[in-house]
């Protein structure tokens, strides 16, 4: 790997791209799998649904707590790929303005890093919001669902879980962006 002209002048920069690129090649394999978990339970979903509907209109037997255990997947369903679609820039957003108004590349990174970290306050409060009031709440009192007085803290677990990968991603684009918009380079090169 070549070293860039930029880096020879900052001194600490190729350190601080060995740690991001570590921090990222660690959690990488954890925002896949999580990705792959949410993955199957829509296909569970797909299925669990289907089954639903043959038991209720073919045989006259729906499926006990039907809602009630789409309500508890779907929180796995959501949580669980949010952190591998920012990985991927899935999420909606607005690139106009960063594309036509900011033509400069160093403003652009400068305006992506403080919307990176307007998220990245949101989901720390929702993260620390949904552990101790939602899902440490629910295991201490043993909440369970009203027909299958199944537990609910599964379900919860996963908000808390998918947030923090998706916290740690937001940091990872964070110190990339500012790195590039410091040192000027593309994001190939980081």
């Amino acid at each position: 790997m070549e070293e860039h002209p930029e880096d020879k002048v900052k001194g600490e920069m190729p350190a601080r791209k060995q740690l991001i690129s570590y921090i990222d090649r660690c959690v990488s394999p954890i925002e896949t799998g999580l990705n792959i978990a949410g993955a199957l339970l829509i296909f569970f979903l797909m299925l669990f649904t289907m089954g639903e509907v043959v038991g209720r209109y073919f045989f006259n037997r729906p499926i006990l707590g039907h809602v009630e255990i789409v309500e508890m997947v779907m929180a796995g369903v959501v949580f669980f790929g949010l952190a591998s679609t920012q990985k991927i820039g899935g999420h909606p957003r607005m690139e106009l303005f960063l594309t036509r108004v900011l033509k400069e590349r160093r403003s652009r990174y400068i305006v992506e890093s403080i919307t990176l970290l307007l998220a990245l306050f949101l989901f720390i409060v929702l993260t620390i919001y949904s552990t101790q009031v939602s899902f440490l709440s629910s295991l201490r009192m043993g909440d369970v669902t009203p027909s299958l007085f199944w537990p609910t803290w599964p379900s919860k677990l996963c908000i808390p879980v998918g947030s923090f990968f998706l916290c740690l991603r937001l940091v990872i684009e964070i110190v990339q962006n500012v790195s590039r918009a410091v040192v000027g380079v593309e994001r190939r090169e980081l």
